[in-house]
């Protein structure tokens, strides 16, 4: 179990907390305002900075992100999403042990759904009701993987904060959320449609090119590699050729030519794409050491 649970932590856990926070689209308020939006960002800070306030910190924020101006917001914002991530290792731990395990199991053998709705109209156990509910509580959802049940970041809750954000943040949050609602990949295994993985790498693509000063932009431009060599490669488990032919498969050339079909804008990524499909109608669809070299060269470029 421990190598398991080693890969699930560095599933769940992004890609790192980061400092700073993004000035995109904030315009003056007034003192009045500013006055207000500092009493509720300074008591924001003593609940976020502490690990054992972090529920109280997401639950303030909710409730108070709107007497605040679009600065704050988005600073609180950003601090809330470095706090969950910081402590998300921590509270794996009390996920792990096997009572837990066996519980959500359970649970989910009944129900085939992780809310916490859905569990707790199962689960009579208070302890591990407790752990649950502190879960919630801190902004985290459950998925699973291998036999395993882990929490994750819930971008999904995020999204209440977007009225009252930066357009850059809301839009990664955006991002985020449907990635997390709906995860890419799942056991080394693509688990959404061809199409819908080229509109998400397509859509991290957008976000880093129309805001490379966001406080943001750095986590998205590593997302974005990873998103690129998935399209181009697939995964072990979900190839992009065939293993014995070594021929695309015809569902992944289709939402090639489809992205090219429907876009608006050219891209680094359509761009591949479209002397990707040039190469391959060169070799009847097969992969080749031509175009492993220019797949080669595409990604680490």
């Amino acid at each position: 179990m421990n190598w398991k649970k080693s890969g699930l932590l560095s599933i769940a856990i992004a890609l790192g907390s980061v400092t700073g926070f993004s000035t995109l689209g904030i315009e003056p308020v007034s003192a009045a305002t500013a006055t207000e939006s500092a009493g509720v960002y300074n008591q924001f800070q003593q609940y976020v900075q502490k690990s054992t306030s972090l529920a109280n910190a997401r639950n303030y924020l909710i409730n108070h992100i709107k007497e605040v101006d679009t600065w704050a917001a988005t600073q609180m914002t950003l601090q809330l999403e470095n706090a969950q991530k910081a402590h998300l290792s921590v509270y794996s731990e009390k996920v792990f042990p096997d009572k837990m395990q066996k519980e959500i199991n359970s649970a989910f053998s009944k129900s085939k759904n992780l809310t916490y709705t859905s569990l707790f109209n199962t689960i009579k156990d208070a302890n591990v009701r407790n752990v649950l509910i502190e879960g919630r509580d801190k902004g985290y959802k459950l998925e699973t993987s291998e036999g395993m049940y882990y929490p994750v970041m819930h971008y999904e809750g995020f999204k209440i904060f977007k009225p009252y954000i930066t357009k850059d943040i809301a839009a990664y949050i955006d991002i985020m959320a449907t990635e997390s609602n709906q995860p890419s990949v799942s056991d080394a295994a693509i688990v959404i449609s061809w199409t819908e993985l080229t509109n998400r790498a397509l859509a991290i693509e957008d976000f880093v090119t129309k805001y490379p000063a966001s406080n943001r932009s750095t986590v998205l431009q590593k997302e974005l590699l990873i998103a690129t060599s998935r399209l181009l490669y697939g995964t072990s488990n979900t190839p992009a050729y065939d293993y014995d032919e070594q021929v695309i498969k015809p569902e992944v050339k289709k939402a090639y030519e489809n992205a090219l079909k429907n876009s608006k804008v050219d891209t680094r990524i359509l761009s591949i794409l479209e002397k990707l499909l040039q190469l391959l109608n060169s070799t009847n669809n097969k992969f080749t050491p031509v175009i492993e070299k220019f797949l080669v060269e595409t990604v680490n470029s």
